[in-house]
């Protein structure tokens, strides 16, 4: 039984290998999906700043024509001004022209706002176009590291397979049936060590003759709370003193 209560914390070292090595072949390809959302994000509201841009830049142009035609009908009006003969005339001609001249005013101040916010506008369009361009660098690299990872990765997984199927070969069934039954109850862990009369899986303290009957090392116990097979661990001081 000491050979099967071995095989089994050979089984379950190897299957924690095996789980974080599995853990990392699902998180990789996660973490590099989040970096290619967050390069489409990232075009996404480049986009969106374009298109902003772009409209900004099409209400400043029809500003300009009106513009155009604002300063036209002023030298118009001011033209008129010069061949008016009557007070009366020359009063309301004069209003126009002076309600002309603010609007072109108007439109001059409202173009020169327009121009300010075009190169804001572009200045932050440069930024992110900048950023974009360096984070599609990364990602790219990160792609290329992430594939290497994976290979390297399922390779060792791999091995840790072809290690656990001869461990588990080794095991009597019905034990094996256990451990695997724990295991899936118990967060992958089935197998733990007591130390100082303590089951580590569950911190709970072990019944002393639980714990005497684990130092024989002649049977497989459970602990009685957690239900996980327990195994003994000498504490550091008694491993010292065999030495």
């Amino acid at each position: 039984m000491r050979e099967q209560l071995k095989l089994l914390e050979d089984l379950q070292r190897i299957d924690l290998q095996l789980q974080e090595s599995e853990q990392a072949l699902a998180d990789l390809p996660s973490k590099l999906q989040s970096m290619k959302d967050d390069v489409q994000r990232i075009e996404a509201i480049l986009g969106e700043e374009r298109e902003q841009l772009q409209e900004t830049q099409a209400y400043k142009s029809e500003l300009e024509d009106a513009q155009a035609h604002d300063r036209d009908l002023l030298a118009k009006t001011k033209s008129k001004l010069a061949s008016i003969r009557t007070s009366k005339e020359y009063m309301a001609t004069q209003r126009e022209f002076e309600t002309n001249r603010k609007l072109t005013s108007d439109r001059e101040d409202e173009i020169a706002k327009l121009d300010q916010a075009i190169k804001e506008k572009e200045a932050v369009i440069s930024e992110k176009e900048q950023q974009l361009e360096e984070l599609r660098s990364h990602v790219a690299d990160e792609a290329k590291e992430t594939e290497n990872r994976l290979v390297e990765i399922e390779s060792t997984a791999k091995g840790q397979r072809s290690v656990r199927q001869q461990k588990a070969e080794a095991i009597q069934k019905g034990l094996l049936r256990k451990y695997d039954r724990i295991r899936r109850v118990r967060q992958g862990t089935a197998v733990v060590p007591a130390t100082d009369g303590v089951c580590t899986g569950c911190r709970m303290q072990l019944p002393p003759q639980l714990y005497n009957i684990l130092q024989r090392q002649e049977s497989i116990e459970q602990c009685p709370n957690c239900q996980r097979i327990v195994f003994y661990e000498a504490p550091p001081e008694d491993e010292a003193a065999e030495v």
